[in-house]
């Protein structure tokens, strides 16, 4: 190991969320063939699917009716999203290798570097700890869960040797927060991890992809379906045909592209059932897992939802190895339109159950009984006030109340224009003076974003 770093901050390792790395197709020499992840049709892949449809959508016109149409467009859209499938060992189908950048940003070529920057708002970080001491770690959403904890973990060691700092900070955005879950059930003795910053986690996945999986969707709203399934542009390229669909047709032809979703990306992948709440798992693992072909997967997948069920076990596991737990997150905001869980507090994309490793709600648009008291389940002193002002977050149910902070009507995407948030995550990040919600007036536990 280099000789110690004698600077005051520890580097920080970003573990980005679900559209925030790339990842590729490449040939034995490791040459980029297409692009596997996040979703796009390329000219070839849009010309084939537009060719296999053609017959079978002529006759749907013609007759009016759906004459197996869906059934084939179903089967066609599989086949375009093919470059995306896990075999039932949990491996890629093809041989899809993650874009990594394996240096600090300061390594990073300014290509690089303006991806990193696009991608997520650490700008302001990297001047204060230095871009030497910034790390992004790259995964990607259809992959596995275990092999990338163990690339995390190796990650971790690297980062270590390059600064000389004996520990790391972790920034978990969004999806990045299951990974960091299963770094810390595996590894937290390790003692590499000073401390975890959750933004809009999805520790507990998002109701979103139940509901998708249960078929508890708004059809009308098919158009911001795709664009969260299948990725805009892959999903502008299918909204333009749908838009001709006759009315009877349309709900078919969306419930085909759904499984075929389901068939390809999700079902042998356990980043993305990592992805179904714990609440939601067993009935959903059991309807869609319980050919013996799939025992491996189920039983990784069921790993990762025992996790999620217990994050009290979780942030204890962390903090006796020296990691403190820290979270900002959204709430009063409904989950996107196109699915039917319309009474869940929410950043649009993650419910706050979820991001908040478990604070209650009230449903949305009510308050909590006039009877009602802060349960404080977790709160290291009860006489602290968990509570907000509207009545409707109780905060001491969560994991961490003491450390998790909350933005009312802030949705997902927000956080990165919310200068204050991110000040507080770059002070989280950058030092250790801030050990929890009551220590500094200017950061109180409830807040409201205002654009």
């Amino acid at each position: 190991m280099e000789a110690k770093c004698n600077c005051a901050y520890y580097p920080t390792v970003v573990v980005p969320g679900i559209g925030n790395c790339r990842a590729y197709e490449v040939d034995k020499e490791g040459n980029r063939l297409r692009m596997a992840w996040p979703p796009d049709i390329d000219k070839e892949a849009a010309k084939k699917l537009k060719n296999s449809l053609v017959l079978p959508g002529l006759r749907m016109f013609i007759l009016r009716r759906d004459s197996g149409f869906s059934k084939k467009a179903g089967k066609a859209v599989a086949e375009v999203l093919d470059i995306m499938a896990s075999t039932p060992e949990g491996k890629y189908k093809h041989n899809v290798q993650v874009e990594t950048f394996d240096g600090s940003v300061a390594e990073c070529t300014e290509e690089e570097k303006g991806f990193i920057y696009r991608m997520l708002p650490l700008k302001p970080l990297a001047e204060l700890i230095g871009e030497d001491h910034l790390f992004y770690f790259s995964f990607v959403a259809i992959g596995n869960t275990a092999e990338t904890a163990e690339r995390l973990r190796e990650y971790i060691k690297t980062v270590k040797e390059k600064t000389g700092h004996d520990k790391v900070n972790i920034a978990a955005v969004s999806l990045g927060a299951t990974i960091t879950s299963a770094y810390l059930d595996k590894y937290a003795a390790d003692g590499d991890v000073n401390r975890v910053v959750g933004v809009v986690p999805a520790f507990d996945g998002s109701a979103v992809v139940s509901d998708i999986l249960k078929g508890n969707i708004a059809y009308e709203d098919y158009e911001i379906l795709f664009n969260e399934l299948l990725g805009r542009k892959t999903a502008e390229k299918i909204i333009k045909a749908v838009k001709l669909l006759p009315k009877n047709v349309l709900k078919k032809f969306i419930e085909a592209v759904i499984a075929a979703v389901v068939e390809t990306v999700i079902l042998n992948s356990t980043t993305m059932w990592g992805i179904v709440p714990a609440a939601e798992y067993k009935a959903l693992s059991d309807k869609y897992l319980s050919g013996s072909e799939q025992n491996k997967i189920k039983e990784e997948a069921d790993r990762w939802c025992r996790v999620r069920s217990d994050f009290p076990a979780l942030v204890k596991k962390a903090r006796d190895n020296g990691t403190g737990i820290f979270v900002l997150c959204g709430y009063n905001r409904p989950l996107f339109k196109a699915v039917n869980s319309s009474t869940l507090h929410s950043d649009m994309v993650v419910h706050s159950a979820s991001a908040s490793l478990g604070a209650h709600f009230a449903p949305l648009g009510e308050s909590f009984p006039s009877d009602y008291r802060q349960q404080n389940l977790h709160c290291t002193d009860p006489a602290h006030n968990h509570i907000n002002e509207q009545r409707d977050a109780d905060a001491s149910v969560g994991a961490a109340p003491d450390t998790t902070w909350f933005w009312r009507d802030m949705e997902h995407e927000q956080a990165a224009e919310n200068e204050h948030l991110l000040t507080l995550m770059k002070l989280l990040l950058a030092d250790d003076s801030i050990k929890d919600v009551f220590q500094r007036e200017e950061f109180p536990q409830f807040n409201i974003f205002k654009k």
